[in-house]
């Protein structure tokens, strides 16, 4: 009976204490820290993204536009999207990737499909179709294409990308 007591006032001080303590203290990735846009702005500008995605007029049509991408995710979606981007690959935003009977390898966005062709958009943003007797291989990518900032940005950059993207809500 009384190692249980003590195990329940263990336990109780134990959780008073994580309680009391800053999760960023604790390693706590849910940890919301304040985020600046303008500096997520600039290391939106800065790291490639227009390589593949859009807002407004510039960048690639290659990925997902993300012009209103603050009307469409909460904060905590766009950092999960950033940090671990192949948990949701929406099916609009899905890559093939297919080998003609040439032996030529392609990999493009997904633009539409039929018995016959397959259409897609290399990352030149060609469009370009495919008919299936001419393809040796054809496979739809599960994963997306873009890459995890895990490891690449700290946690008050990846806050300030996600306060940057969170105030896009088209114009």
């Amino acid at each position: 009976m009384t190692n249980l007591r003590e195990t329940m006032v263990a336990l109780g001080v134990a959780l008073a204490l994580a309680a009391a303590t800053p999760g960023a203290q604790r390693g706590d990735q849910n940890e919301t820290l304040a985020g600046d846009g303008e500096r997520g702005k600039a290391l939106v500008e800065s790291s490639g993204c227009f390589d593949c995605h859009r807002i407004d007029e510039r960048g690639s049509r290659l990925g997902p536009n993300l012009s209103r991408i603050g009307s469409r995710r909460t904060p905590v979606r766009l950092r999960q999207a950033l940090v671990a981007p192949d948990e949701e690959v929406v099916p609009d935003n899905r890559f093939v990737r297919i080998v003609t009977k040439e032996g030529t390898t392609v990999t493009g966005k997904l633009l539409n499909q039929d018995a016959i062709s397959v259409q897609l958009m290399n990352p030149k943003e060609e469009l370009k179709t495919y008919l299936r007797a001419n393809l040796r291989e054809y496979t739809i990518i599960d994963k997306g294409l873009m890459p995890s900032v895990e490891g690449k940005l700290n946690a008050q950059q990846v806050a300030d990308i996600v306060s940057y993207l969170s105030s896009l809500k088209g114009s």
